[in-house]
């Protein structure tokens, strides 16, 4: 029922309390019942070890009620790009807001046939969560895109919360390329100050033989909204995919991206920039399966903590044994700007098979003293020499996105945040 709030209590089975808002189709229906039979982590629980959800569990959760948009300003939150833009609000799809895509087939959620259904039950590497945010879904899209067709203008879905302390919002979107085809997603959850609720996300990507596909994901929440998202993405035979998250603000955030390399020659890469402060959580995870030879795969991954606040890296990357001649490199850099922030990470490789070239590398630390010292001795201050290198540390992951738009974007964030952090010390 909407508006019915549920005490979100751990210690009586939290899950429980999501069961007013599971979706009638029955696809949803099952995905309920492996959220319950899972359970939501414990503390005790290994990949939740840094990660508390203390703050998640004392909200009184309720679904989203419809907002009136006429008092939304789209145009001063979205990306100011050209592009197709496909725009969501509390939970449900806006058509009127909408774009048409030539040459793509775009299917509401609520209109899904069985097969297409049972495509989007699927997963990667599911935990409570994705399984939960599937049986919760109220809005997302299918976008189908037809054999040897280049989208000429990225696919923009963007989600914007409104409501109250406690309201929760649930996305569940799919990409289908096909043979030879290319497009570029851009995927951007904002939400409004006074937003104190939950969004929930899920999106999984299926690259056909010879496909490219590049996914941006702009997470910048209020700083009282929790945030929990999973990408997964699927890759043919000479399939290509490069997936970029920027976790910009929020006050709890977890996001997952995880892939299959599951044809010869394969290409993906996977970065992330997370950005936490004041008392905030951030934790960005990867999981990568080589399946097929002949594949690389390249990782990114840096976190800048300030003040009180928490960050976390988990990646894996997964050799099996058919997947000869495999090139996995994973890179996680971690830079703390204050003595009472931590980062916690994790690389870890498993391979099962002979002839491959797999590496990570982690490294954690503060700003170089003889670095700040050498630029203040060629006249710059120490503020802003501090500035400089910080930028220049995180905009290494920014640049790697290749629309031009999309990346001034994100430059112009870290800049003003940079900025923000300057002025309150």
């Amino acid at each position: 029922m909407v508006g019915s709030p549920v005490k979100n209590n751990q210690e009586t089975g939290a899950i429980d309390n999501f069961s007013e808002m599971v979706q009638p189709e029955s696809w949803q229906r099952n995905q309920w019942k492996k959220a319950l039979n899972l359970g939501f982590p414990k503390n005790k629980d290994e990949n939740w070890k840094y990660t508390s959800l203390s703050s998640f569990n004392a909200l009184e959760i309720q679904k989203a009620a419809h907002q009136s948009i006429e008092n939304i300003d789209f145009e001063g939150l979205c990306l100011n790009i050209d592009c197709y833009r496909i725009v969501f609000l509390d939970g449900r799809l806006l058509v009127r807001c909408s774009d048409w895509i030539p040459k793509v087939t775009v299917t509401p959620l609520q209109n899904l046939t069985g097969v297409e259904a049972y495509e989007l039950s699927k997963s990667v590497r599911p935990d409570a969560f994705t399984y939960l945010t599937d049986a919760i879904a109220t809005a997302g899209v299918l976008i189908e895109i037809e054999s040897r067709c280049v989208v000429e203008k990225p696919i923009y879905l963007f989600h914007i919360s409104s409501g109250n302390t406690g309201d929760s919002c649930s996305y569940r979107h799919h990409l289908e390329l096909g043979y030879l085809s290319e497009c570029e997603v851009i995927e951007h959850h904002v939400s409004l100050d006074q937003g104190g609720g939950v969004t929930f996300s899920r999106m999984t990507s299926y690259v056909g033989e010879g496909g490219h596909m590049r996914h941006t994901k702009l997470i910048e929440e209020s700083t009282q909204q929790h945030h929990f998202g999973h990408n997964d993405i699927t890759l043919q035979r000479n399939a290509s995919a490069y997936s970029h998250c920027f976790m910009l603000s929020a006050s709890l955030c977890r996001h997952q991206t995880s892939c299959d390399l599951q044809g010869e020659n394969g290409f993906v890469e996977m970065n992330s920039l997370s950005m936490p402060q004041d008392q905030q959580t951030f934790d960005s995870r990867t999981y990568l399966k080589h399946f097929a030879p002949h594949c690389q795969s390249e990782q990114l991954h840096k976190t800048i903590a300030r003040d009180k606040s928490n960050g976390v890296f988990d990646g894996m990357i997964y050799v099996t044994p058919d997947a000869l001649k495999t090139d996995g490199q994973m890179d996680s850099h971690n830079l703390l700007l204050s003595n009472n922030a931590q980062v916690n990470c994790k690389p870890q490789l498993e391979i099962y098979a002979d002839d491959v070239k797999c590496s990570h590398g982690a490294t954690t630390g503060q700003l170089d003293t003889k670095q700040i010292d050498y630029m203040r001795a060629r006249g710059i201050s120490k503020s802003k020499a501090k500035k400089m290198l910080i930028f220049a540390f995180a905009s290494q992951v920014a640049l790697k996105v290749r629309h031009t738009g999309v990346k001034d974007f994100v430059l112009d964030k870290l800049e003003n945040s940079f900025a923000q952090g300057e002025h309150n010390e």
